[in-house]
């Protein structure tokens, strides 16, 4: 019997300095040469393409991979950030670790075959002072609460540490990941932009209407960020989604973290114990 084939679109996101000049660590080319080998003997993929996306602002990059994808014909969009360091743990030798393209195209692809679609992310930490953990769960302080206070929490870095296998989450980083690509037609701003048409006149629309991408800021002079786009989109679509499908997509894969180039390779957290 043949295997479905799913076609992959990889995107990477280069941009440096001023743009004038494309740059991203070294370990990216590494192991996308690996990876390529291995997906072009895999038959369960198809069409491979990659394109990189060298522009700011990062929201328009990211939807515009997205649409590039799609005219592609993907079935599968993966997104590659430049201080990215994917299978940085497996390259250390730490004996719990996979290999993120592995474990995790598998996992999205048999839950492909079940009919249900998956995002899929590789864990990683922001830069210090404080290295957290950028994976989110839902939370609350209190049940069956008349007003709800229900929010994102990252995980600790001391939960991240133990973590093993692959399970849901609120909220996803997007330097490493998979998408399905259908979630992208589920979620497709068009569809708020017909609902919002339908009161105001088009450009007014269309400035209302949320790109999957985009930014929230803690004041209307946008001088402070709280959420980055990968917060927000992969947060939106997990909830509209819920409602669409059933079922949460979000995906991280603890057993194959990244090391995130901030300036130093920031890496899997350790537990410290009282010895």
């Amino acid at each position: 019997m043949t295997p479905m084939k799913l076609n992959v679109f990889v995107s990477f996101f280069p941009y440096s300095g001023s743009g004038g000049v494309s740059s991203e660590h070294p370990s990216i080319r590494n192991w996308f040469t690996e990876t390529m080998v291995k997906m072009k003997k895999d038959q369960r993929v198809g069409e491979i393409c990659s394109k990189d996306f060298c522009d700011t602002p990062i929201t328009m990059t990211r939807c515009d991979a997205v649409v590039k994808a799609r005219e592609a014909g993907a079935d599968v969009l993966v997104m590659v950030d430049s201080d990215q360091y994917p299978d940085r743990e497996l390259e250390a030798g730490d004996p719990q670790a996979k290999p993120w393209w592995d474990s995790s195209f598998e996992f999205l692809y048999n839950r492909r075959q079940k009919g249900l679609f998956s995002v899929v992310a590789a864990p990683y930490c922001g830069p210090p002072d404080f290295e957290n953990v950028y994976v989110f769960r839902w939370a609350n302080a209190q049940s069956y609460h008349p007003q709800p206070d229900h929010r994102l929490e990252a995980f600790s870095r001391e939960e991240a540490a133990v973590k093993g296998g692959i399970e849901e989450a609120g909220a996803l980083p997007t330097g490493l990941i998979m998408f399905d690509m259908p979630l992208f037609e589920l979620t497709d701003p068009k569809h708020e932009y017909e609902m919002l048409v339908k009161q105001y006149p088009p450009d007014i629309a269309k400035q209302l209407t949320k790109p999957w991408f985009y930014y929230e800021y803690k004041s209307v002079y946008q001088n402070e960020k709280c959420s980055t786009e990968d917060v927000t989109t992969t947060r939106d679509m997990s909830m509209s989604l819920c409602k669409k499908l059933g079922y949460n997509p979000l995906f991280v894969n603890w057993d194959a973290w990244a090391g995130h180039m901030k300036p130093k390779c920031v890496r899997k957290p350790r537990v410290i114990f009282a010895s």
